[in-house]
């Protein structure tokens, strides 16, 4: 058997063969590129390992992106820092007169640059108020609070008046404001001790010249005792309290219910005129008497009218009755603007 022999013979290219690159399908990766270029080659360089890997190009775009922010940023702050320092060297070095500044406005600390005279200081680099009083637009001035502001301790609140704090300035012991202090509310009086204490009704003992009567019931201290100002009221035992005095014809059930010149004739009855009163003045007014076959009051005559020679009460005032005719007594004259007589001379 006769073995294969194998001839060696020269392999020899031609130059003239070209080879030329297979156009690939844009899903499949990328092998050869030339970095110089940018065109497809090949490498003839089979031991190049390089020339199978895809070039990467790293972007660094987002890199530049964060530095121009940054820078950006840093450059704000750095005017806002600037603008700051030179807000602050300018009010340094601004000449502020003395007493011259208003609440709130921005002030050296520890100058006189704030007004004085409303109570402003600066301890905090601007006018305010020193503790405990607060700033009071209505009076544009350093005070107390007053009723019903907030407050946070009792030496805000102005004392002089009876205010504490309880959140708000109130009043103390049970007293209620009134329209500019604290006082005890009606029926009530203020003791010894500073306290509230419910007024004294009628007939009870007082202090003279005290308020410890209850003036919701028109009690007055008087001769040491709380009772009605009974020349023109008396006590109402129904309504448990000073009542007006009754006038003319009023139902009454006692005397001392009607005026001090009425009577009551009969229990219950009516206000009238007591028989044994002088020239029946009654309840009628000074230009008036009471007539009693009318039953009521009628006006007096004036000067040079007719009336009563026995009754000078016919008459006005100052006037008496000569022979039937009101006349004004001897040494004084009529003088009409006073509807009276007056001393002549």
């Amino acid at each position: 058997m006769q073995k294969a022999r194998v001839v060696q013979k020269n392999i020899q290219f031609r130059d003239d063969i070209q080879i030329r690159e297979i156009p690939r399908n844009e899903s499949e990766p990328h092998m050869l590129s030339s970095v110089s270029d940018g065109q497809s080659s090949w490498n003839p360089n089979l031991t190049d390992t390089e020339a199978f890997n895809t070039p990467t190009t790293q972007s660094t775009q987002p890199k530049y992106v964060v530095i121009v922010i940054v820078v950006v940023g840093i450059v704000l702050v750095c005017a806002i820092i600037g603008t700051v320092i030179g807000v602050v060297l300018g009010q340094k070095t601004k000449t502020v007169a003395d007493n011259s500044l208003a609440y709130n406005e921005v002030c050296t600390v520890d100058s006189n640059q704030c007004i004085s005279s409303q109570g402003l200081s600066c301890s905090n680099g601007f006018c305010s108020c020193s503790s405990p009083y607060s700033w009071n637009t209505a009076t544009a001035s350093c005070t107390y609070l007053t009723y019903n502001q907030s407050c946070t301790t009792s030496n805000q609140c102005d004392s002089s008046v009876g205010l504490i704090c309880t959140s708000t300035c109130t009043c103390n012991n049970s007293k209620v404001w009134n329209i500019s202090t604290c006082v005890c509310p009606a029926g009530t009086f203020l003791n010894s001790s500073n306290l509230c204490q419910t007024a004294y009704t009628v007939n009870q003992s007082c202090t003279i010249g005290s308020n410890q009567c209850d003036s919701t019931k028109d009690l007055v201290c008087n001769n040491s005792r709380c009772q009605c100002d009974y020349s023109t009221k008396y006590w109402d035992i129904n309504f448990q309290a000073c009542k007006q005095r009754l006038n003319y014809s009023d139902m009454c059930v006692s005397d001392s219910d009607c005026l001090p010149t009425l009577i009551c004739p009969t229990v219950p009855g009516v206000c009238n005129c007591s028989r044994y009163l002088p020239d029946l003045v009654c309840n009628c007014n000074n230009t008036k008497y009471y007539d009693p076959a009318a039953l009521q009051c009628v006006n007096r005559s004036s000067f040079g009218g007719s009336c009563l020679v026995s009754a000078n009460y016919t008459c006005l005032i100052t006037l008496y009755c000569n022979g039937g005719t009101c006349a004004c007594p001897t040494g004084t004259s009529w003088i009409a603007a006073n509807t009276a007589c007056v001393t002549s001379g």
